[in-house]
């Protein structure tokens, strides 16, 4: 699955901020619990919070692997 261009994140309507995930380490392509293969992510990679299934965002968090990042629109 190809990332999520910053384009497309920043056309996220009725919000004051928009979320996302920086990533802080590679990481090769994993599957999600969906089944569908992400990435893979490069160390610096802004991943819009759509990109990915919840589940997933949460566990690459308690692992370190991600930060939130917001931005305001």
């Amino acid at each position: 699955m190809p990332q999520t261009s910053i384009l497309s994140f920043l056309k996220v309507k009725n919000r004051k901020k928009a979320a996302a995930y920086l990533f802080k380490r590679d990481i090769p392509e994993i599957m999600g619990p969906d089944l569908e293969r992400y990435g893979p992510f490069r160390k610096g990679d802004l991943v819009s919070e759509g990109a990915l299934p919840n589940e997933l965002w949460n566990v690459l968090m308690r692992r370190g692997v991600v930060r939130p990042y917001f931005m305001e629109l």
